[in-house]
């Protein structure tokens, strides 16, 4: 009954009682966010599908004196959002409505719902305006102002329906106005300025749309008075008492919105006040960017209305708005942005206005004084910044022309482009001073009068060094280096290829910045706008001749600067552009070399292929192939010219010894264009320009520079080939000493004016330059003319060794001797010096510090290579005393280290030069060896050299090893190595190689085989075999090659089968005596297993030397710790013992257990004698056998029998034993069956007693051992024994072991193991059933378990292949079906559920045994509430069904299912799911028409169960219950469920409900209210997942109820009990039951 006595209708009550219970749900107590979101769902989908219902309840429930706050929040929430659905307010009565707005006025009084109400109003305004609108007014009550939301609602309104709400417009400012004073709080005047301007902009759209306006009369002047009595007040008192920075910004936009409406003449009159309260907020505030629009829009308004009111405040405004410019714009904020976009509008507007005083204004901020103020002072460069920010802004408008004035703001950028004197400007200024450059030029205000200046300031910017620190004073962001340059770059390019016109004025300019040296840096971007520009015309044409008065380059010039800058071109990016101008140049320069180039430039080009590939990469990109190939090209073209234009090389060798000052910073381009003018200079015959480029390169020179000093040198060795005699006189002007003993020079290094000790320096790098200056000039010299002036140059060189300390000179004068041997070598000439040389090598090696700091050392081993060649031969004293010198201080230099941690790239960084040093050491000395073998080529020289690396061939250190190694096979590899230069060395050479084949460092045993592999070829002549060898060096990489006992008896064959006698025992003897005993273990057991394989195969030659070698063998198997090498070492006493079995009769079977580790060891070595393996093995069965499990038998104890255990035990060794696979798997099944019901009888026995005389007060060392029997796992031992079988008989091993040792999972775990056995290859069934047969009546549990066990898992594993062994099989798991333990009955289901495997012919005949045995099983509940045997039968049946006679079984399927039915609400997940698995499978047997009807009874019966326990709570039970229905389909013959469920897994439960309901109110409507009654059970389910899917299901079921139109008897009977749930405990139920409600009354198709 709804208030006011009237009636509501049937249906309306019953949706008005389930709103009232889904409203009542939430309280304060529903803490749940996902029950109160769904009580909305559910209130929405009712409300949009019966408006007229759920609104009018709704709005009675909120009249209700006991709604809380909450609730009328979520009414409020639930009315916004049914309205605002589809066509739902359209279709609202006017009285629902009206109520509707009462209700939303009321909540703006309440702080709770102020917003919702104001929102609902907003909605309801859309369609019913003016009743909303009559409602609001009642708000303005006399001296009682509305609340805030009230005025921001007005504002709403009136934006969301213009065309309704301007009617009340006049009312709304006419009531306000009064109003105005009594608003206090900042809020509520902010609140009423943004709807007055919300209000003027609804005005002003409303005039604007004027063809589409209710009445065409309304004008903005109508209300024109209004507007401006509100705009004055808050002018005048509200906006100057506004600090709030946001508040104020806001005010400001507020109130110049407002003025847009007010009349012309009260804008004027409050212009001054409109405009300095703007100014003042931006002033105070310049990050708000409300307040900087709103000043942009009071100066629009003031600019077309009152223009004589804002010149006299310009001066003032300009200085603000102008700060406000200067400010950096934070672009991580956008209002930030648009508030700084909004001051540059500003200035955009008055500039229109008031053009010339803003330019005077901006361009005084550019004058001299101001940027050298700036600078000077390290002020703020801000300003300089904001002014030319504000001039790109009104030179790039697209409708003003700047043309006027252009000149003026030229003249005002001269001291930014180009101070003088220069200043340091920022890098800011500088970058946008280029954007600014670009934008004239598209404006195309730049000609060829004003332009240069410009573009010579973009092309200084494009020159900056990349490691130049950036100024930025004033706080700004800092623009880097890098940055400032790109942006250059791209201005650049962009001014070539985008700006119509710009070739004029680019050209010639362009050509003049590339040979000006402060440009260099340019170089590759001007040269790719050339490129870009000679594709538009010819830019070389533009090019001023020599008698011009502003002269530009030669096209020489060009090419020697282009060819120089290219040298480093391919290591910048575009540096390809260079080289595209150079073969320009190459073309205008001389048309014989056009053909030239045009064909070797493709080549180059090639080169910046492959260092983009390379880029990113692991191998770093080596320049010096790209120089070779210029340099190479640029001799071509010189030859080339030769002949044709002789002048023109003349020229460029001129060229480019004048363009040497421009590389004074550019060492790395200076020295390349040293090299290129050697090439040059080398050609030309002109002696006064070989002079003049001489000169030019010496007197350049900076010695402190290698780079430059090492480029000077080449130069003079290129130059020499053509004058030597001249360079030798230059250089021989150097080492002349002068009157005060100073060497006269033309370096020009030794002021007067720098210090002594500088001086020093400086000298002795002048000293390195002259030396390496000599050695390639005598390098390049011509021989004939060498030999004729070597007595000079010696006189000339020798003073400089007396006292060198510097390492520059000592560098230069190690590569000197070894280019003067080198050259003297090629002549077969002899030299004087050659000692004194020597001597002074070796000094400098002695000289060097222990730690490796520079190539000296590398370089003297090498200059002394070099003249051991000269003739005569140095005697081998000096050989052998060089070597060991060379040994002692390069091999204990350290090796390179990577440091891989984390931020290690600093160190790793610092050890590449290092590497490099250190690999240029080792190679020396090796070179050095291989030469000293070359020189005398004899025994006596490889025995020094042995003798010398032996120490080192056996040091502790890894890289000594490898060195000596490396070194030694060079030697080796050298063709002056034969056979008799070797045979004294051979033996013990093997066996040090042999030793080290098996080094822990594969580099070393690469590199020893490597040496074995040559000395078998010279031993052959060459004709033995190398592929073992390669092989044997291959595998030598491989971690296992050092464990592998076959990789080891290769390589042993390899080299003790090239010796024979004598040399063979020095090759055994080194073994046994020292390779067994290295430090390094994982050597000595390589070792052991060479020497195994030799004594093995080559025992014959060493048999009479047998006592020593055993001897030998005891010591070291002593001595030695490693276990490894332990093995290996009693691998080489097997070996012995294969000869003489009488060494291995003494071993004993009775030992200790556990068996110590060294007999352990002993009894797997004898175990691999096939002789003795299958006697033991034999023993050892038969003990297991015959012995009984028990010593003795307690009633808390069962003691394991002693051969028991000792037998186990060494089976445990001899399954280990690679060489028994065979012979295990030829008694695997004997051997299986015992160990695993011994296995069984040995969980929980206790150890046994050891023997009587192990415990006597007198024992014996032997007899000690016997203590640790006490400590024995009896059942360790089995488990153990068994598990070795399995793995060494090539069987699966499982990882149930350790559930055998289990109490609990001990029947599981016996199960699997047995389960594993029976998985083998090859398994004699019928031997392995009579090897059980006696152990089925023993009287230990545990062996008759075992024993059910096997003939289980034997059926499961389908291994007995005859029916009669199967039959055989069925008959004894009979026999035990009544069996005292339950682990056997256990079993005996099992087995019989594996007779589904046989097929159904075997489980048919079978069928009265299996259904007795099942059945049985089905009832036994001996163990609890396990239910083991219960489980065990319904898997058993599962299995079976498929496969029995179905006729057989039809009259037992019903029955089954109601003994199912208990199962399907079992706590246990496992039982529930094989119950519904099983009622599935029962379901698919029923064939009789009786069977299959009743059958289908059950399945309605059970339906809902199924249904609940699709979202059980167990992942398994779930998708058993959904395969289930699968299999229930047919019998149900329902289409609309086959389509339900054959939606693919995972979709969600509530979506699978809904498709399922559908089908069933399809195809089983009259069954419905059975289901519904059957659910309502489970409405007190103990589990909370039951509750929550048992009601979601009836709100499903439910709305097929509602959607089919039946009778409301089930709704009305189940509601009740539905929203009962809504108060449930569980937030998942409440959730579900409200979901429900939702689904029940969004599909009913009543309608009030």
């Amino acid at each position: 009954m709804a208030q006011g006595g009237s009636v509501v209708p049937a249906d309306s009550a019953e949706i008005q009682k389930v709103v009232f219970a889904l409203i009542d749900a939430e309280t304060e107590k529903e803490k749940e966010e996902r029950v109160r979101d769904q009580l909305l769902i559910s209130l929405y989908g009712i409300g949009t599908k019966h408006p007229q219902s759920v609104l009018p309840a709704l709005l009675a429930y909120r009249r209700q004196q006991t709604c809380t706050k909450l609730q009328k929040v979520m009414i409020a929430t639930t009315l916004d959002s049914i309205l605002n659905h589809d066509n739902v307010l359209t279709a609202v009565d006017e009285k629902t409505a009206i109520e509707i707005i009462a209700a939303a006025v009321d909540g703006l009084n309440d702080k709770d719902l102020v917003i919702l109400g104001s929102d609902l109003l907003v909605t309801v305004s859309r369609q019913f305006c003016i009743e909303v609108m009559k409602q609001m007014l009642n708000l303005f009550q006399p001296g009682n102002l509305p609340s805030v939301t009230t005025f921001q609602t007005f504002g709403r309104i009136f934006s969301a329906n213009v065309n309704d709400s301007i009617p009340f417009l006049s009312a709304v400012l006419s009531m306000l106005a009064p109003l105005l004073p009594e608003a206090r709080t900042d809020q509520l005047k902010r609140a009423i300025a943004g709807a007055v301007a919300q209000f003027a902009d609804a005005i002003l759209e409303y005039v604007a749309r004027e063809n589409e306006a209710p009445d065409q009369s309304v004008k903005v002047h109508f209300f024109q008075n209004d507007f401006g009595v509100i705009y004055e007040y808050i002018l005048l008192h509200w906006l100057p008492k506004m600090r709030e920075p946001e508040l104020a910004a806001f005010m400001v936009h507020a109130t110049s919105c407002i003025a847009r409406v007010i009349s012309k003449e009260k804008l004027q009159e409050t212009a001054d006040r409109l405009l300095g309260s703007a100014v003042s907020v931006v002033r105070k505030h310049p990050h708000e960017s409300s307040a900087s629009e709103g000043l942009a829009i009071v100066l629009e308004m003031l600019s077309s209305n009152a223009k004589s009111i804002l010149e006299p405040q310009l001066d003032a405004l300009l200085d603000v708005i102008f700060a406000q410019a200067c400010a950096p714009a934070d672009y991580a904020k956008p209002f930030a942005v648009k508030s700084h976009n909004e001051v540059l509008r500003c200035f955009a507007i008055l500039y229109l206005n008031f053009p010339d005083r803003i330019i005077n204004f901006l361009l005084a901020k550019l004058s001299p004084n101001v940027v050298k103020s700036t600078v000077i002072k390290d002020a703020s460069d801000r300003s300089v910044v904001g002014a030319l920010t504000i001039v790109n802004k009104l030179v790039n408008q697209p409708d003003v022309s700047f043309s006027f004035y252009l000149n003026a703001l030229l003249k005002s950028l001269e001291p930014i482009i180009a101070p003088t004197p220069p200043v340091t400007l920022s890098n800011n200024v500088k970058q946008i001073l280029a954007q600014l450059v670009l934008t004239l030029a598209d404006r195309l205000y730049l000609t060829v009068d004003n332009s240069a200046p410009l573009i010579e300031f973009i092309v200084r910017q494009c020159s900056i060094p990349a490691t130049t620190i950036p100024r930025s004073p004033s706080g700004l962001e800092v623009v880097t280096d890098e940055a400032l340059r790109a942006a250059c770059e791209n201005v650049l390019h962009l001014l070539t290829t985008t700006v119509h016109g710009m070739e004029t004025i680019l050209l010639p300019g362009l050509f003049d910045y590339l040979v000006m040296w402060q440009y260099t840096e340019s170089a590759r971007t001007v040269a790719k706008c050339l490129v870009h520009l000679n594709t538009q015309r010819d830019v070389f044409a533009t090019l001023a001749p020599s008698g011009a008065v502003k002269r530009s380059p030669a096209v020489v010039e060009l090419f020697t600067r282009l060819f120089v800058l290219s040298g480093s071109a391919i290591d910048q990016s575009d540096g390809d552009s260079l080289l595209r101008l150079l073969q320009l140049v190459v073309g205008r320069m001389a048309e014989a070399l056009k053909e030239l180039w045009e064909g070797t430039i493709t080549e180059l080009e090639n080169f910046f292929t492959m260092r983009a590939s390379n880029e990113g990469g692991e191998t770093a990109w080596d320049g010096q192939a790209w120089e070779e190939s210029l340099l190479k090209l640029l001799q071509t073209s010189l030859h080339d010219l030769k002949n044709v234009e002789p002048e023109l090389i003349h020229r460029i060798a001129e060229c480019f010894t004048i363009q040497i000052p421009l590389y004074i910073d550019f060492p790395e381009d200076k020295a390349f264009l040293y090299r290129a003018l050697g090439t040059t200079l080398e050609i030309s015959t002109d002696s006064l320009v070989v002079n003049k480029g001489l000169d030019g390169i010496f007197n350049s020179v900076n010695h402190s520079k290698i780079v430059e000093r090492q480029a000077c040198a080449v130069a003079v060795g290129k130059a020499s080939s053509a004058h030597f005699d001249l360079i030798l006189s230059k250089l021989d002007g150097f080492t002349v000493p002068d009157k005060q003993g100073k060497r006269s020079s033309i370096f020009n290094l030794f002021g007067s004016a720098k210090e002594s000790k500088q001086e020093s320096v400086d000298s002795e790098r002048s000293k390195s330059t002259i030396v390496t200056c000599y050695g390639y000039a005598v390098s390049g010299a011509p021989r004939a003319l060498l030999l004729t002036r070597i007595d000079d140059i010696m006189r000339s060189i020798m003073p400089f060794f007396v006292g060198v300390k510097e390492f520059a000179i000592k560098h230069s004068l190690c590569r000197f001797t070894e280019m003067l041997a080198k050259a003297l070598r090629e002549t077969n000439s002899t030299l004087d010096k050659r000692q004194a040389l020597m001597f002074h090598m070796k000094d400098f090696v002695k000289s060097e510090p222990p730690e490796l700091r520079s190539s000296v050392r590398a370089l003297a081993v090498t200059a002394c290579a070099e003249l051991a060649q000269l003739p005569p031969k140095i005697t081998m004293e000096e050989v052998e005393d060089a070597l060991l010198l060379f040994c002692n201080s390069v091999f204990p230099l350290l090796p390179p280290r990577h440091d891989s941690s984390e931020g290690a790239d600093a160190a790793n960084a610092a050890y590449l030069n290092y590497e490099v040093l250190w690999d240029a050491t080792i190679k020396a000395l090796s070179e050095f060896m291989v030469t000293v073998v070359k020189v005398y080529r004899n025994a006596e020289a490889t025995v020094v050299l042995l003798r010398n690396l032996k120490p080192w061939l056996e040091s502790d250190s890894d890289h000594e090893r490898y060195h000596s190694l490396t070194m030694l096979h060079n030697v080796l590899t050298s063709d002056a190595v034969t056979e008799n230069v070797i045979a004294p060395i051979l033996g013990m050479a093997m066996g040090l190689l042999a030793m080290r084949s098996m080094d822990p460092d594969a580099r070393c045993r690469e590199t020893a085989l490597a040496c074995g592999k040559r000395l078998a070829s010279i031993l052959s002549n060459g004709k033995s075999s190398d592929q073992e060898w390669i092989e044997a060096g291959r595998q030598s990489w491989m971690k296992e090659s050092l464990s592998s006992h076959a990789a080891a008896t290769s390589i042993a064959g390899l080299f003790y089968g090239i010796l024979e006698g004598d040399q063979l025992v020095k090759f055994v003897r080194q073994l046994y005596y020292q390779g067994l005993l290295e430090r390094r273990a994982v050597t000595a057991a390589g070792v052991a297993a060479i020497l195994q394989a030799t004594l093995k195969n080559k025992w014959q030659p060493l048999k009479e030397q047998g006592p020593d070698i055993l001897g030998g063998l005891l010591f070291a198997l002593k001595t030695v710790r490693d276990p490894a090498t332990k093995v290996g070492i009693e691998g080489c006493i097997k070996a012995i013992a294969e000869h003489d079995t009488e060494m291995v009769a003494r071993v004993l079977l009775n030992q200790p257990v556990p068996l110590l580790p060294s007999t352990a060891a002993l009894w797997r070595s004898l175990g691999s004698v096939a002789s003795f393996a299958p006697i033991l093995l034999q023993h050892c069965l038969d003990t297991l056998r015959t012995t009984p499990c028990y010593s003795e038998v307690h009633i808390h104890a069962r003691c394991a029998s002693l051969p028991i255990l000792q037998s186990l035990a060494v089976l445990v060794e001899l399954f280990q034993s690679s060489n028994n696979t065979d012979l295990l798997q030829a008694n695997f099944a004997d051997l299986a069956p015992v160990l695993i019901v011994i296995t069984a009888a040995m969980v929980g026995a206790q150890s046994s007693k050891p023997p009587q005389f192990a415990v006597s007060s007198e024992q014996t060392g032997a007899d000690s051992e016997w203590k640790s029997v006490y400590k024995v796992v009896p059942s360790r031992f089995a488990v153990d024994a068994l598990k070795q079988l399995l793995k060494n008989a090539n069987s699966v091993v499982p990882i149930s072991f350790e559930m055998i040792e289990d109490p609990v999972m001990y029947a599981e775990g016996l199960h699997v193991t047995c389960k594993c056995i029976f998985q083998s290859a090859e398994l004699d069934a019928k031997k392995v059933i009579a090897g059980l047969v006696p152990y089925l009546n023993s009287e230990i549990d545990a062996q008759r378990a075992a024993a059910v066990a096997m003939y289980s898992a034997m059926l499961e594993s389908k291994k007995p292949t005859d029916a009669g062994q199967v039959q055989e099989v069925v008959n004894h798991l009979a026999t035990k079906n009544s069996d005292q333990a339950l682990i056997v009955r256990v079993f005996c289901i099992r087995g019989m559920g594996s007779l589904a495997q046989f097929g159904p012919k075997i489980v048919n005949a079978n069928a009265d045994s299996i259904l007795r045995v099942i059945l049985a099983g089905l009832e036994d509940s001996a163990d609890g509430n396990m239910n083991s045997a219960p489980i065990e039968a319904m898997k058993a049946l599962n299995k079976l069904l498929p496969v029995i006679d179905r006729a057989r079984i039809q009259e037992d399927l019903i029955s089954i299912s109601v003994r199912l039915r208990p199962s399907f609400e079992s706590e246990s997940p496992m039982i529930r799911s094989m119950a519904f698995s099983l009622f599935g499978q029962a379901a698919t047997v029923a064939e009789n028409e009786s069977v299959r009807a009743a059958f289908t009874q059950e399945v309605h019966d059970v339906l809902v169960i199924l249904l609940l326990h699709l979202n059980d709570d167990n992942h398994e039970v779930s998708t058993a219950t959904k395969s289930v229905f699968k299999l229930l389909l047919p019998l149900l013959k329902s289409e609309a469920l086959v389509t339900a469920l054959s939606y693919p897994d995972g979709i969600a439960y509530s979506r699978l409900l809904k498709l399922i309901s559908s089908a069933l109110g399809t195809d089983f409507a009259d069954k419905i209210p059975a289901y519904l009654n059957h659910i309502i059970g489970y409405f007190r389910s103990e589990s909370p997942t039951m509750r929550a899917n048992a009601v979601l299901l009836a709100g499903n079921l439910l709305a097929q109820v509602a959607a089919a139109g039946q009778p409301d008897t089930t709704t009305s009977h189940m509601a009740p009990a539905v929203i009962h749930l809504l108060s449930d405990k569980e937030p998942l139920v409440r959730q579900r039951a409200a979901e429900a409600l939702g689904l029940i009354y969004q599909k009913s198709s009543h309608h009030v």
